[in-house]
Order: C-alpha cells, then structure tokens, then sequence
C-alpha cells in the first residue's frame, strides 16, 4: 500500500519521472513528478508546500530554470531546514552539485544512479525532516542548550563564516579539534550545513 508522502521530482525527463514514480510506489511512497521549475514553483506557492516537512529531488540541467537556479530561488522564498534537497547530476555538474551541498542541499546523485539507494536516501532526509520539524516545535532554544560553552563559542564563529583554521586560531585550539566540535555541533543539532546552524541559531 502507497503510503502518504511529501516526496517532490522535478525533472523535464518525462520517462525517468515515469521510473522513478514506478520505483517509488513499489516501496510503499508516493511521488509527485513535475515537468519544469514554474510548474512546481506553482504548486509550492498555491499548495502552501513550504509548510510541510518534504523532501525535494531536483535535476540540476532542465530548459528554462535549471535545478540550481530553482534551489535559489526556494532558498529565497520560504526553503527550511525542514526541507531537504537531493541534486540528480551528470558527471560534468559535480562541482556545482557540491557546491550546492556547501549552500544546503542534503546529498547529491549522479547520473546514472542506483533508484534503490535514491529512494534510502530520500527516506533518510525525510525521516531527518521530521526531527528537525519537532524539535522547531519545542523550540530551538531547547537543542542550543545541548551544547557545551565551547560548542556554542565555536557555532557562533561559524555561522559568522570562519574557516575552521580561523576558528582555531582565535580559539587557541588545532584545527583537528575545531573538526571534532563542528562534526558534534551539526549531529547534536540535526543540521547539514552552516546554513542550516545559521537558521537555527537565528530562530
């Protein structure tokens, strides 16, 4: 049985929205497919989409708006933490896919890819989601009390966009150990990027 979902394709490639929709079925997930940006752009500002915890699954070249102009775009108008992107890339993209990933996109595949892990991966993200939805109804204050003195001195450098080199320096620490923290910070937070602390300090 197909359960309910928040699961959205955007892809100009009618057959792997086909496939994909098939795959996606066959474990129990719904999908929904959409041919161009402006078609989901529509359906996420008529359908209030920017309120449920989703995962979004982009192509990143499509005619007219491509997958990363699209995740701009969404970064500007209502994208939350819980949102989680995934990049579908050809080989050539990798290096816009990470840098996508840098600016807070969950995971990036490429083409072509395994449908079985594409689909543990977005149930990954949104099972990740829905943390992150929870815990903003209690209240972020709640998880930044999680950290120690130190990990908030170090959260606060990053999000003020210090390299972790920097951060070591004014800190008096090696880098290694700046490591270490920001690895803790982002688990004990359930964010992926220095966007995502940003957000969550800033709540």
């Amino acid at each position: 049985m197909t359960r309910e979902s928040n699961i959205h394709l955007v892809d100009d490639d009618e057959v792997v929205r086909d496939a994909l929709d098939a795959l996606f079925r066959s474990r129990g997930l719904a999908l929904r497919g959409y041919a161009n940006a402006d078609q989901f752009l529509r359906a996420w500002r008529d359908e209030a989409l920017a309120d449920t915890p989703s995962c979004l699954v982009l192509d990143v070249r499509m005619p007219g708006m491509s997958g990363l102009e699209l995740f701009e775009q969404l970064k500007a108008h209502g994208l939350a933490p819980h949102h989680a992107v995934i990049f579908l890339t050809g080989h050539g993209d990798i290096p816009m896919a990470v840098e996508a990933l840098r600016g807070g996109a969950y995971y990036f595949f490429e083409k072509p890819h395994s449908g079985n892990q594409l689909v543990d991966r977005v149930e990954e993200s949104l099972a990740h989601v829905r943390r992150v939805a929870e815990n903003a109804a209690r209240g972020s204050g709640a998880l930044l009390e999680t950290l120690s003195p130190r990990e908030r001195e170090i959260a606060q450098q990053i999000v003020e966009d210090r390299s972790n080199r920097q951060i070591a320096e004014a800190l008096c620490i090696s880098v290694r150990t700046v490591e270490v923290h920001r690895a803790r910070i982002f688990a004990k937070l359930e964010v992926k990027s220095a966007v995502g602390l940003a957000q969550l300090m800033a709540n």
